[in-house]
């Protein structure tokens, strides 16, 4: 079946309840998180199953439902489900033993799940009100998960600010989506292309442009829709920040590019000219903005800021070489950052702070953690020979033979400005120990440790031989473009 990997993460979506209820009578509750990390595998091989069936031609699973609702499956939609699931075992993995201390385990493991599940459907959809259904699924769940922890003011405001932004950018994408309807007669994306790919550009096609790029802004933190992002990924629990930061603002990105590919060709000069100058802001803003941070959370935060940044620039030059540039950069954003922030989250494991001040000299307590630690944040510089340095490198050079050579140094000026806040938690690391809470501190337990070292491992690997995920990202970028030609 085509639908399986979608199929088993909405399936035990519907049995985590259940699995959590069987683990509370046994006193088991990582019994739940067990359960859910199984659900996850078995997508992820029912994932690796339909890349070869998806390698050839896009799939296109039989229509069924009142509304025709449709999927449409294709190497990008591969690529970006394997993000999303790939991350999200990590985290799930992680979090059996960062969230024993929390009550509530069985709702947490079902939203994560539903969270993925909604991420999942969103990149196998085929038309636009699937497409936001699924969207809307993600989007609530997210919402649940920041205030996971409700009895702290902190995650509960972050939370409201999270959702009343979040609903407000889902409201415009809808009625930007009603505009292309009705100027199309059809929400399917092969629909839209067809039917607006050479239509003379008028008023509401912009103004539809205007409305989808502000409604998918919001969730991608473009700048200056980003200001929900620093309080929710700082006050959810740090297994969430990394899905946050790692794969939810990824899937906005996937959002611009597969409706504004599809909807926007007869306006491809303006809208993408729209990309590059957001671009240019969101990476300096999400630069310069935690130099001044304290709180190493919000200081990760910000950062996914400026990558959405350096993401935006290889999607703003609209060729093959920019997008496999762009989509390197959401794999390897992917990694780096669920790597960080499963890192930070295992020092606020054992400190209970997120302080830069109480941390001086972790490292000398936490060696293993504060390895990892290091090489993402070496990785978020963009050093060789991490993974980082080969997908801004990418994109740098597609800005130079676009004849953007001003982009490319933006891209090259931004990665040296975030050296000052990346180096600056590493100064902290390595410190010598100021503080009895530090001095006492132990290593953080092997079941947060597995997952983290595996997505450092990754990062390496993947820094020295980046074939693979440069033939993957060329291809889902072949994908993409092949939209506009009919496929």
């Amino acid at each position: 079946m085509f639908t399986l990997p979608l199929d088993t993460l909405l399936f035990f979506v519907a049995t985590s309840p259940f699995a959590g209820w069987a683990a509370g009578r046994v006193r088991r509750p990582s019994l739940s998180g067990a359960y859910a990390a199984s659900g996850l595998a078995v997508a992820l091989w029912a994932l690796y199953g339909l890349y070869g069936e998806a390698a050839s031609a896009p799939v296109y699973p039989p229509q069924a439902g009142f509304f025709s609702a449709s999927l449409r499956i294709d190497m990008l939609s591969v690529f970006m489900a394997s993000i999303f699931m790939g991350l999200g075992l990590a985290v799930t993995v992680y979090s059996v033993k960062y969230m024993e201390r929390d009550t509530g385990q069985p709702l947490y493991y079902t939203l994560l799940l539903a969270m993925i599940s909604g991420m999942v459907g969103t990149v196998f959809a085929g038309d636009l009100f699937t497409l936001f259904v699924f969207w809307e699924l993600m989007c609530i769940s997210s919402y649940v998960l920041v205030a996971f922890r409700n009895y702290q003011w902190e995650p509960v405001e972050a939370s409201m600010k999270y959702l009343i932004m979040g609903s407000a950018g889902s409201a415009t994408a809808l009625l930007g989506m009603s505009f292309l309807y009705g100027m199309s007669g059809t929400l399917s994306f092969q629909g839209l292309a067809a039917a607006l790919g050479h239509a003379e550009p008028d008023a509401w096609l912009h103004l539809a442009s205007v409305l989808i790029l502000t409604g998918f802004g919001v969730k991608t933190a473009i700048v200056p829709l980003h200001t929900w992002l620093p309080d929710a990924h700082s006050a959810a629990p740090s297994s969430i920040s990394a899905m946050l930061s790692g794969a939810v603002i990824g899937c906005g990105v996937y959002a611009l590019c597969r409706v504004g590919f599809a909807a926007f060709t007869a306006i491809q000069g303006q809208w993408l000219g729209a990309l590059v100058v957001l671009s240019v802001l969101t990476m300096f803003a999400g630069n310069i903005l935690p130099l001044l941070q304290t709180d190493l959370k919000r200081v990760l935060a910000y950062s996914s800021v400026a990558h959405i940044g350096y993401m935006l620039a290889g999607l703003s030059l609209g060729t093959q070489i920019g997008l496999t540039g762009a989509l390197m950069h959401i794999f390897n954003h992917a990694l780096m950052k669920g790597a960080a922030f499963l890192c930070a989250g295992a020092i606020i494991y054992r400190l209970e702070t997120r302080q830069m001040d109480g941390m001086a000299g972790i490292g000398r307590r936490m060696p293993v953690t504060a390895i990892a630690f290091s090489i993402s944040l070496l990785a978020l510089i963009g050093l060789p020979p991490l993974n980082g340095f080969m997908s801004e490198l990418a994109i740098v050079t597609a800005a130079f033979e676009s004849g953007l050579a001003w982009l490319g140094v933006a891209v090259v000026l931004n990665s040296i400005l975030s050296a000052g806040y990346y180096l600056r938690i590493l100064r902290v690391i390595i410190q010598p120990v100021r503080s009895e809470s530090v001095e006492g501190a132990g290593e953080a337990p092997a079941a947060m440790l597995i997952p983290a070292c595996a997505l450092v491992a990754l990062i390496v690997a993947f820094g020295i031989w980046p074939d693979p995920v440069m033939a993957f990202a060329q291809q889902s970028a072949a994908a993409l473009l092949a939209i506009i030609g009919g496929r």
